[in-house]
């Protein structure tokens, strides 16, 4: 299992290996996931945590590089960077029969590993939405698709992923397989057990502009000035940190708020004694703390984005409200507050569709049929040693590019003889785009 984000960086990605990762042992799989030595400041609970999954899950951490924060899609990414990363995971790989890469937006240890793996299954994750078009796609779009030609099968989270991927993958078949959620861990409170005091609205999530936590606080300064009582629980930590403190002095409702921070083993109670979950986040692709809330028996009120209706549909209780919008947020807020009995209504059912749809018992096992599919069709035979080109991240063989610059340089366009490499072909654009560029759409658009 290769990621840039595994605990103690905390995430719907992590949350995913390590919930995979422990499943497959129990299914009596080896499992190692292969990952980013942590932030400086984390490291020393890195380590605590990786002997703590080798001694209570079965599965083993191996980190190399250092983990980066990129900036991007009103979040923070992460990139594994170091001197010889590449031949480190080669190294790390040796021996795996599977190589499941989870997350594919950087040329780091995720593209990597299908690059230089050797064993008969290479698979990839994707778990991202974006809008307006991925930077990483957009300028690094060759290096990525010369990976996915390595790989047999291609995963996505949900049908969110494929809307933003569809426009650089035109013909990829992609399957989906959701993200799940430990059942078992996530769930409801026992009857009588509620803590004294006054109704819970949980937030969970990192404190960045996708997030969202500003409308949220407004829509607490509205409650509040209907005469509610609540407390707002923020479990998170990120840049919005201060901003979020400072906005909650203005709107006079920081004695309201509880400033809870990052929290692991603590966040299961958390959801299970909270009354309502709110999650004003505008960019999804597709919602792990829903599937969190949903199975601690809270009812849910979200902002409707296209992640979040992957969740919330075919009968799964919900709210609703319009994105950066705090009244249409305090509305659903407050529509649970007054009513128990709905609450308790949209707590079991919400629970009892969690359980049947993403028990990560069921999601484990759909995807070792991924694996077993591939494996049987191979034969169990180790795959051919990457060419030279990939493996030193070039599109096609050395001599292959060096035959062809004189001619090239010849047509007086460096570009005209190597297909395209730094622009797309005509056959590569939608109609519209290839009239702009002078050529000619195929249908169907050109291959991955």
């Amino acid at each position: 299992m290769v990621t840039e984000y595994a605990y103690p960086v905390l995430g719907g990605v992590p949350e995913h290996v390590h919930n995979l990762s422990l499943q497959l042992v129990r299914m009596g799989h080896e499992v190692t996931v292969v990952t980013a030595n942590a932030p400086f400041r984390l490291r020393g609970r890195a380590r605590a945590i990786d002997a703590e999954n080798l001694r209570e899950h079965g599965y083993r951490t191996v980190r190399l590089g250092i983990s980066m924060p990129i900036r991007g899609n009103g979040s923070v990414a992460r990139c594994a960077v170091g001197i010889g990363l590449k031949a480190r995971v080669a190294k790390a790989l040796e021996g795996m029969d599977v190589v499941h890469s989870q997350g594919m937006a950087h040329p780091s240890i995720c593209l990597w590993a299908l690059r230089v793996a050797t064993g008969p299954v290479n698979v990839g994750t994707f778990h991202t939405y974006f809008e307006g078009g991925h930077p990483g796609y957009r300028y690094l779009f060759a290096y990525v698709r010369s990976t996915v030609h390595r790989t047999d099968r291609m995963i996505v989270v949900s049908e969110a992923c494929i809307t933003a991927l569809r426009p650089y993958f035109r013909d990829q078949p992609f399957q989906i397989i959701p993200n799940g959620v430990d059942t078992e861990l996530y769930r409801p409170l026992p009857a009588g057990e509620r803590p004294p005091g006054p109704p819970r609205i949980l937030f969970v999530g990192r404190l960045d502009p996708r997030n969202d936590l500003r409308t949220l606080l407004d829509a607490a300064r509205i409650l509040a000035d209907e005469g509610r009582e609540f407390v707002v629980q923020v479990v998170g930590d990120g840049s919005g940190w201060d901003e979020g403190h400072q906005l909650a002095d203005e709107l006079g409702i920081a004695d309201r708020i509880e400033w809870l921070g990052e929290q692991d083993k603590e966040r299961p109670r958390l959801y299970r004694e909270a009354d309502v979950f709110a999650a004003p986040c505008t960019i999804a692709s597709f919602g792990v703390v829903l599937l969190e809330a949903l199975a601690s028996g809270t009812p849910v009120v979200c902002a409707d984005n296209i992640g979040f209706n992957q969740v919330i549909r075919d009968g799964m209780p919900g709210r609703f409200h319009t994105p950066h919008d705090p009244r249409s947020l305090a509305a659903g807020i407050g529509e649970l507050l007054d009513d128990p009995a709905l609450r308790a209504e949209w707590g079991r059912r919400g629970r009892a569709i969690t359980e049947e749809r993403y028990a990560w018992t069921s999601i484990a096992a759909q995807i070792e049929a991924v694996y077993r599919e591939i494996y049987d069709a191979r034969g169990g035979a180790a795959r051919p040693h990457p060419p030279v080109g990939v493996r030193f991240n070039l599109r096609r063989n050395p001599w292959e590019l060096v035959k062809g610059i004189p001619g090239a340089l010849r047509a007086g366009d460096p570009e005209a003889r190597d297909g395209g490499v730094g622009r797309p072909r005509p056959d590569q654009l939608g109609d519209a785009d290839a009239r702009r560029n002078g050529g000619r759409a195929r249908s169907g658009g050109g291959s991955p």
